[in-house]
């Protein structure tokens, strides 16, 4: 279970951006957060997986996730961060960019998870081609599935279907959700 305690976040210039907020979240919920543009929260999933330090709390479990000022590497290995910029290889193809940061022990096993991921986010026909050829919809399907590759226990989502044409983006929702909730996955959107 996640779990946030009076979490407040100003910027450097001293603009409060997050104050006192609190919630939890169980194992496997999905939690959508709403707000125009600049209320917080990017920032907010930033805290989360421990790019930006607060003076709340936040855990999971029982373990609070301490943040950057206490993590030599920021970030938690049990949590993916989809920022609203991919961070792909371009020049490698989709199905290399999914399966970056899968095991090579087991080909046949990344292989097989690979090709899972590809038919969530609908891009198995495109798993040859390089990502540098892909529209930013297309790109934005590989980044997700490549967040969820090493299967997380939690995913944090800023905008994951911004860049997505409308007619495909319902069905693609639907199937992405499905997916967290057969896996158990928590996910904050």
């Amino acid at each position: 279970m996640l779990k946030l305690e009076d979490v407040s976040f100003a910027y450097e210039n001293g603009e409060q951006v997050l104050e006192n907020v609190s919630f939890t979240a169980k194992r496997g919920e999905n939690i959508s957060i709403i707000g125009e543009s600049g209320c917080g929260k990017s920032t907010l999933l930033q805290i989360i997986y421990g790019l930006l330090h607060t003076e709340g709390k936040v855990f999971w479990g029982e373990q609070e996730l301490l943040g950057p000022n206490f993590n030599l590497v920021p970030g938690e290995d049990f949590i993916k961060y989809l920022a609203q910029d991919f961070d792909l290889m371009l020049p490698l193809s989709v199905a290399d960019n999914v399966g970056k940061y899968l095991s090579n022990m087991y080909p046949v096993k990344k292989k097989k998870r690979i090709q899972e991921l590809l038919e969530v986010v609908e891009m198995e026909d495109m798993a040859n081609k390089k990502t540098k050829l892909l529209s930013g919809g297309q790109q934005q399907r590989v980044a997700l599935a490549r967040a969820l590759a090493k299967e997380p226990e939690m995913v944090l989502l800023d905008e994951p279907f911004s860049h997505i044409d409308h007619f495909r983006k319902n069905n693609l929702r639907r199937k992405v959700f499905k997916y967290l909730k057969e896996q158990n996955i928590t996910c904050i959107i």
